[in-house]
């Protein structure tokens, strides 16, 4: 997998739409945010995107326009998981990705090789406090099978930042937090307590069950993902844990005991 394309990776493209809802249906909550979605895509030389000679690449993402100051904080939230800097613009970064693909058409004159990049960011949650980014992403550059991931960043509004496990919780609750996250893993995946992780064919560090910052704030919780070659291997695809409300409330750290509000 080449760089530019570490940094860009995704899902379709759409059509811009003015968006004051942007939530699952089962959401409670109102959207607080105005944003407007925004689609940029470049084909190599206008070729047939389906033909097996070709490559393309696509991001589809939220421009927020309200309210300040969290719509600037937002967009340069977007704007960085696209790679943008003061010298990289979303457009030069689908060019980088075309130089790539001309390079590897120069060099193997008689391959026939189609490449695709696409990103596609959505707000999948939000309540007054909290408003959760999803990066789903997918690509192909060659080899046995293309690559995908979903990457998620909970912006908590009133202290402008990006949460973490370790603001979230204390050392002490975050073991407790672990405690119950391996037991619901473990149960989920016909796992005994004493099981060696690696034996049943995870890639845990150092055979320990670990949780990272990539998780979502849902309704009923928090949801973790585990993307392919995290800790298992691409036949098992993404893997899923959530942890409900009611257990995760307890253990937060007093100042985020507002994030569902």
């Amino acid at each position: 997998m080449n760089k530019f394309i570490l940094g860009l990776l995704g899902l379709t493209f759409a059509l811009g739409l003015l968006h004051s809802s942007c939530q699952k249906s089962s959401n409670k909550y109102s959207d607080t945010l105005i944003y407007e979605m925004q689609s940029l895509q470049r084909v190599y030389h206008n070729c047939n995107i389906d033909s097996p000679d070709c490559a393309h690449i696509s991001y589809t993402y939220p421009l927020f326009t309200s309210p300040q100051p969290y719509a600037d904080s937002l967009n340069n939230l977007v704007l960085t998981i696209f790679g943008v800097t003061k010298s990289t613009s979303l457009e030069k970064s689908q060019h980088n990705f075309m130089a790539e693909y001309e390079k590897f058409k120069k060099e193997f004159k008689d391959s026939e090789q189609s490449w695709y990049s696409q990103t596609n960011v959505t707000v999948p949650f939000q309540t007054n406090n909290l408003v959760c980014v999803s990066v789903e992403m997918d690509d192909y550059t060659g080899g046995a099978h293309g690559m995908y991931s979903t990457i998620y960043s909970n912006y908590y509004k009133p202290k402008n930042e990006i949460l973490t496990l370790h603001k979230l919780f204390s050392d002490s609750n975050l073991k407790k937090l672990l405690s119950i996250a391996e037991t619901d893993f473990r149960t989920a995946n016909e796992l005994t307590i004493k099981a060696n992780l690696d034996d049943a064919g995870y890639w845990f560090k150092d055979n320990k069950f670990h949780l990272s910052d990539n998780f979502v704030l849902t309704n009923d919780g928090a949801t973790w993902l585990f993307n392919p070659y995290e800790v298992a291997s691409y036949a098992q695809g993404t893997i899923e844990l959530s942890v409900s409300k009611k257990e995760l409330l307890p253990l937060l750290n007093p100042t985020y005991t507002n994030l569902w509000e």
